[in-house]
């Protein structure tokens, strides 16, 4: 046999390495298409993804397009529904079942949103659901599918446990100090009221100072984001004239307990309110020798006068039987509550009498007994509220009336737990105002 020469011995060793190469490559191109899985078959796997329809009220918009607008002035319920295809009938039905107690809408609102479903291609426009918004929580849906219903519905309300710091500065009250920190006039109302009806027995509210300050523990309402209302205030710490007035809400179903009681368990409530008006100003004091505007002479002012527009509702300071309900040349109408041997009050100048005020009749405290006007000898709308005490016309604003009782010994260790931690977290609070 011939020998191979070196050449050819190269020759084939790179003959073989090549085959073997090709070989590998095939090997593993084998190998990794084993291991591919198909387009297709790929898809199936995935799980198959539900889009949630989309709702407006509770209502599929998929099907629908949407039309809404706002009620007009002197809008009745037939202004609201005929543009929608809805037919006299239809209407009436809608207005009858609206005004059910069950549902109560008794009539539409100037100013309210309303909101018209119409399936869309519907070429006559005709609305299957009708929705009027009464308030930013209560709405009523007009159904007018199969067959025609109105019912009410409620949006849910979201309520937030919140803080707030205010001071009060020169020529400011205790309203424009809330609302400088909430910029909401609804929630501002409320929340002013609020702290005036939790010190209206024990802070005056007309000797505020520039420098008197507070801090509140609140309930904050709101629906899909939007602030609307607020709760129930839970602390408040209210400083006037460098002195420090808490009051802490507590409730205690066992013991028949529930109220405003301060840092030692006294409540809040007292034998007298210090006004008889909520937000007004004092235009005359009690004095013993005053100008009078109208007769032009000196004289004496046996009372204090609280200006206020018209129609402002009077409260009674104190529980007690009207004695006096009628109408004089100088008094105009007037009011007059004996409240026990000691006190009697008295309430100048309405414009008229709460309807079934009279002699005789038991009135509670901070019920309405009358309304702000300017009968008899005025000049302007206001209040002027009298104060006896033993028969003789005094200066309420002067007068050391008798304090609450405190929380009985088996309940207040039970109070003082409950308000500790609250009491903590307000004087932790710094009295840095937000600007």
């Amino acid at each position: 046999m011939k020998k191979k020469t070196i050449g050819e011995k190269v020759g084939w060793m790179k003959y073989w390495q090549g085959s073997l190469a090709v070989i590998l490559i095939l090997v593993s191109a084998c190998t990794s298409d084993a291991n591919v899985i198909p387009e297709d078959t790929d898809k199936k796997s995935e799980e198959t993804v539900v889009r949630e329809p989309e709702t407006k009220f509770g209502i599929n918009i998929d099907p629908y397009t949407l039309q809404e607008g706002v009620v007009e002035d002197g809008w009745t319920l037939s202004h609201l529904l005929a543009p929608f295809g809805i037919d006299h009938a239809s209407i009436m039905k809608a207005d009858a079942a609206g005004r059910d107690s069950l549902v109560g809408l008794k009539y539409i609102v100037a100013g309210k949103p309303f909101t018209a479903f119409i399936p869309k291609g519907d070429t006559l426009g005709k609305a299957d659901f009708i929705v009027y918004e009464s308030s930013i929580t209560d709405y009523f849906i007009f159904d007018f599918t199969d067959s025609l219903s109105v019912k009410r519905f409620e949006k849910p309300i979201d309520i937030e446990r919140k803080t707030i710091i205010g001071e009060i500065v020169k020529n400011s009250n205790l309203t424009e100090t809330i609302n400088q920190q909430t910029g909401n006039i609804a929630l501002t109302g409320e929340l002013a009221e609020s702290i005036a009806g939790i010190f209206a027995w024990s802070i005056d509210f007309f000797k505020l100072q520039a420098g008197d300050r507070f801090k509140v523990v609140y309930e904050e309402k709101s629906v899909e984001g939007i602030p609307f209302g607020m709760g129930r205030v839970e602390a408040v710490v209210f400083e006037h004239w460098k002195t420090p007035n808490y009051a802490f809400y507590f409730k205690l179903d066992s013991a028949h307990v529930e109220g405003y009681y301060d840092e030692t368990g006294k409540e809040m409530k007292r034998p007298f309110l210090m006004a008889p008006v909520q937000f007004s100003r004092i235009s005359s004091g009690f004095t013993s020798r005053r100008f009078h505007p109208v007769q032009k002479r000196y004289k004496a002012h046996l009372g204090t006068d609280y200006a206020a527009p018209t129609g402002t509702p009077i409260f009674s300071t104190a529980d007690g039987t009207i004695i006096e309900a009628t109408r004089s040349q100088f008094n105009g109408i007037y009011v007059k509550v004996r409240h026990n041997d000691v006190y009697m009050t008295q309430y100048l100048h309405m414009s008229r009498i709460e309807d079934g005020i009279r002699p005789g009749v038991r009135v509670k405290q901070g019920q309405t007994i009358g309304y702000v006007g300017s009968t008899g000898l005025a000049t302007g709308p206001h209040v002027c509220y009298r104060f006896w005490k033993n028969g003789k016309q005094v200066d309420h604003r002067s007068q050391k009336l008798p304090k609450s009782e405190p929380l009985k010994e088996e309940v207040l260790p039970i109070y003082l737990e409950n308000i500790r931690e609250v009491k903590k977290e307000l004087d932790d609070l710094s009295w840095k105002r937000k600007k």
